[in-house]
């Protein structure tokens, strides 16, 4: 009874003879009775073939079915144990052994005791692989920290945190390197570490429930920010993803260099951008970025959009005179006066220079509902201009018609019409006066 407590099996085998009783107590072999057969060594090797699991069956060969080897294990008083598994209803089961060597009056025997120690074999084997995988994890993660400024591993369950870092940690974060309180100890540092601006964006954005139901529906989040410097706000971009469903890990990067360089194409991209849709003679859009609106008006007169405008298209007049008579430096003048007539009048509208002596003005919201008013002020504008001895320039404005206009041309070649047509009365009203006007450009540029 005294056994039966400490094991499910126990042998007693004559070492002379290899007779040999076995008492079960339960478990596995609480269906075997007490046996006596002639051969201890012969039925192990019988059970090996039969019970024991694959992988086992070499060590139970060599160690328990060989007489000489466990009889030597056991000599001068020494124990032998061992672990092996045994198959039960299909399933391995881990088993430990216990050998003694025992002395009678006449002849000395072997004790096997056989335990059942699936339950704690099973256990251990959870713990060393967890304890292998978190040592896995402390390698990946400090391998990782080479690549990034920070790192912190997360416990969800406990929210116990680690912070590793590399040798090119950019900024001395105030965040302990280990801490039972991730998220709230983040929300404190914050403060003094993170940029005034992105403070509010960043502590709601890591609020725990939001980061975790990020990770669940995409699997990463990411977050670019700015963190305090000497030198001014630092960009640094996070980066969290799942470890497992237990871990996150969360690395900083500080990719402040890589933003100010991407700023810088983005403001170089814009302003090439810009020149190439500008005149570079009068400041004013050009003939490409006209083309751009263009397409633009049509995409949504195309799709039934209620659009209104009109085109205004003015012709400067007297332009090839000028430059013959002056030279192109006094062309160029008073191509420029022209501009700065046809802006002024249609201030709210977008205007192009499309062509050596020809604007194109888009009048839109208050200058479209006021066009007849501009119209008439240009018209006055340019009779000053005549008694004044300035530019002259010649104007057509023509409404879009959604019933019969199909597109921007259309509206471009009546505005056109009327163009040519005020340019031709104008030309035969006041083609003396253009000589005048050459006189007084001329002592302009002259002086």
């Amino acid at each position: 009874m005294a056994l039966s407590l400490d094991y499910e099996c126990v042998f007693f085998v004559d070492i002379e003879s290899d007779n040999y009783a076995m008492f079960a107590f339960g478990g596995n072999h609480k269906n075997l009775e007490l046996s006596e057969t002639s051969n201890f060594w012969a039925d192990s090797r019988v059970n090996l073939e039969t019970f024991v699991y694959e992988d086992d069956k070499a060590w139970f060969a060599e160690n328990i079915a060989t007489k000489e080897n466990l009889v030597a294990s056991v000599q001068n008083g020494n124990t032998f144990r061992g672990k092996y598994r045994i198959f039960a209803n299909g399933t391995p089961v881990w088993y430990s052994m216990k050998v003694v060597r025992g002395q009678g009056k006449q002849r000395d025997y072997l004790i096997i005791g056989v335990t059942n120690i699936d339950k704690q074999e099973r256990e251990s084997l959870a713990l060393k692989q967890k304890a292998s995988k978190s040592e896995l994890y402390g390698q990946i993660v400090m391998a990782l920290a080479e690549r990034y400024d920070a790192l912190y591993m997360v416990d969800l369950e406990t929210n116990h945190y680690v912070q590793y870092k590399s040798e090119r940690v950019f900024c001395e974060l105030s965040i302990a390197l280990e801490g039972d309180d991730f998220f709230n100890q983040l929300k404190k540092d914050a403060l003094s570490v993170i940029y005034k601006d992105d403070i509010p964006l960043l502590t709601a954005a890591l609020e725990r429930s939001v980061l975790l139901k990020e990770l669940d529906d995409h699997g990463v989040f990411t977050f670019t920010y700015r963190l305090n410097s000497p030198d001014g706000p630092l960009f640094v971009k996070m980066v969290a993803v799942y470890s497992d469903k237990k871990h996150i890990v969360i690395s900083v990067t500080n990719i402040d260099s890589q933003i100010r360089r991407e700023q810088k194409i983005r403001e170089e991209a814009s302003i090439a951008y810009e020149k190439a849709r500008r005149d570079g003679l009068t400041g004013i859009k050009n003939k490409t970025a006209y083309g751009e609106f263009e397409a633009k008006l049509n995409k949504q007169i195309q799709s039934g959009e209620n659009v209104k405008f009109a085109i205004a298209l003015c012709d400067v007049n007297g332009l090839k005179t000028v430059n013959d008579t002056l030279g192109h430096i006094a062309g160029d003048e008073y191509i420029r006066s022209a501009s700065r007539l046809v802006c002024q009048t249609f201030a709210h509208s977008p205007v192009f220079r499309i062509g050596g002596d020809e604007f194109v003005a888009i009048l839109c919201g208050s200058d479209f509902e006021n066009r007849e008013r501009l119209e008439k002020k240009f018209t006055e504008a340019v009779k000053e201009n005549v008694d004044q001895h300035k530019v002259v320039v010649a104007c057509g404005i023509s409404v879009f018609d959604k019933e019969h206009d199909k597109d921007v041309s259309s509206v471009f070649e009546r505005a056109d019409a009327l163009m040519y047509k005020n340019k031709m009365r104008m030309k035969n009203e006041h083609d003396e006066i253009i000589g005048t006007i050459i006189q007084s450009i001329g002592a302009k540029v002259t002086n």
